[in-house]
């Protein structure tokens, strides 16, 4: 059987945080998507992994899924 749900505690282990950041990030509505099942709450692998892909950066200073190609973008945001 495939594994397509991780609950909080495995989620937390898999990115090395605390489980309590996983609930802030709930509570504020951060974070991936996620299901309640029951009082159970559990994430879903496809979920996890299209939050992990949004989160990609090419630079520390750039916002995430912008490349280096577009700064003039960055600037007239900044000013």
């Amino acid at each position: 059987m495939t594994i397509r749900h991780l609950s909080t505690h495995d989620l937390a282990e898999r990115w090395n945080i605390g489980r309590r950041t996983l609930d802030r990030w709930r509570w504020a509505g951060e974070g991936p998507r996620f299901l309640k099942l029951g009082g159970r709450v559990v994430y879903r692998i496809a979920d996890i992994e299209a939050f992990e892909q949004q989160q990609l950066r090419t630079r520390t200073d750039l916002p995430a899924n912008m490349t280096i190609e577009e700064p003039t973008t960055l600037l007239l945001k900044i000013k």
